[in-house]
């Protein structure tokens, strides 16, 4: 069976050299943002691109926020499959367009993501489009793409390896709760010392979180107001299974806000060097929540997944970088006054 592949996966886990040790702990984040089209979207589609190829498919249609619409429209122009690409009315311009970039044809619907009823909707239309049209339908989720999500529990083998003393807590952002589910049952899988995997949320899409919180088996719709994009995900997809995962590895549903999630990707900028989306930070954010409530042990070895570039998201760069303004002097002021501003 021919593989397809762009040479994702392997990617790097890096300590972190300021905010770990400012809290007292061993701090690693997982460079998933490292993939080629810039998340860990690339995974997933590797491995569904693969079945494509082994089953002669040459045309699909997709949802997305942006990062698998991005990956997929990547590997559709490498191997030569058409797609269309459903997104929500507010997906970053950076991931709209790399998707063009590679030639996909893409489609923003009005209140796809932030209304569940319409959401569902769309969902259903597609489902039977693709029933009746015989095109495969990408989405990524257990629900839709098994297959491509086996390739995601990868992360959890590599991080495995990566930290040969073990993993105290992992921290996940969750949208649809696929990713999380996948790091869960890639840990299973693996056997040995399993972290507790905790599912951090935006407060205003918080469907696994609430229902944890709450103490509900079901996860129920919501209205999304958040504006952390790859996270707004208003009903139960692989949300369900991503609640009984979290409750069976011993982890936390932490709520965030958007406030936090941008403080954090500041900070990463920061104090780190590392450029994610915000989504990428979000990880970051909860793990913040978590030391100042103090429930995680001094010296703990934690790991936070960064999973998709900022490239993706550069209107949250802009906002990010407004307060350090370029100066413009004269050459008679090139000397050692440069870092009195800093000082």
């Amino acid at each position: 069976m021919k593989r397809a592949t762009m040479g994702e996966g392997s990617t790097p886990l890096v300590e972190s050299a300021r905010i770990g040790p400012a809290l007292g702990l061993r701090l690693l984040f997982k460079m998933e943002m490292c993939n080629p089209s810039g998340s860990y979207k690339d995974r997933f589609v590797a491995a569904e691109i693969s079945r494509f190829l082994h089953q002669g498919v040459r045309t699909c249609i997709a949802t997305s926020s942006g990062n698998t619409g991005a990956s997929l429209a990547s590997f559709c122009a490498r191997y030569g499959i058409a797609c269309a690409i459903l997104v929500n009315e507010d997906a970053p311009s950076g991931k709209l367009q790399q998707i063009l970039g590679h030639g996909a044809r893409v489609f923003r619907v009005k209140d796809f993501t932030t209304s569940p009823d319409v959401t569902q909707r769309v969902y259903h239309r597609l489902a039977s489009m693709s029933d009746k049209h015989s095109m495969p339908l990408v989405v990524s989720a257990y629900r839709y793409c098994p297959v491509g999500m086996q390739g995601v529990e990868d992360i959890a083998s590599e991080l495995a390896a990566q930290c040969r003393g073990g993993l105290d807590h992992l921290f996940v952002p969750v949208g649809g709760g696929g990713l999380f589910t996948a790091l869960c049952r890639g840990f299973s899988r693996h056997g040995g010392k399993q972290p507790k995997v905790h599912a951090v949320q935006p407060e205003g899409c918080a469907t696994v979180v609430s229902a944890y919180l709450k103490g509900r088996d079901q996860v129920q719709p919501v209205i999304s107001t958040t504006r952390i994009s790859g996270l707004s995900v208003p009903f139960d997809i692989d949300a369900g299974i991503a609640l009984a995962e979290l409750r069976r590895s011993g982890g936390r549903g932490i709520e965030v806000s958007d406030a936090e999630v941008f403080a954090a990707q500041k900070q990463m900028l920061l104090e780190e060097g590392i450029w994610c989306e915000p989504a990428g930070a979000a990880a970051l954010a909860g793990c913040l929540r978590a030391g100042k409530e103090r429930w995680i042990e001094p010296g703990s070895s934690i790991a936070c997944l960064v999973t998709g570039h900022g490239f993706k998201d550069p209107d949250s760069l802009q906002s990010a970088s407004k307060e350090n303004p370029v100066s413009v002097i004269d050459e008679a002021d090139v000397d050692s006054q440069l870092f009195e501003v800093n000082v």
